[in-house]
């Protein structure tokens, strides 16, 4: 991009949002290891597909609630119910 089109707001935004979405995935990818550290270290086994399912999910949201029910679950599909 031309240097003429970098204000330092312009800069500033950019950077501003280039670090939220950093942050996000990064909270996003310690949450989705976090559910499946908590099913393996209580000895649950993780099937492939709640594995793929909680790897593709993005939404922290979600990620957090089932990162709650991984401490009571007794099979790892039942993080979904």
């Amino acid at each position: 991009m031309p240097s003429y089109v970098w204000t330092d707001n312009a800069r500033r935004a950019w950077l501003e949002a280039a670090e939220r979405a950093w942050c996000e995935g990064y909270e996003q990818g310690r949450a989705q290891g976090v559910v499946l550290r908590l099913l393996f270290w209580r000895g649950i086994e993780i099937p492939a597909h709640v594995h793929r399912r909680v790897r593709s999910t993005t939404d922290l949201d979600q990620l957090r609630t089932w990162r709650d029910r991984a401490y009571d679950v007794t099979d790892a599909a039942e993080l979904f119910d």
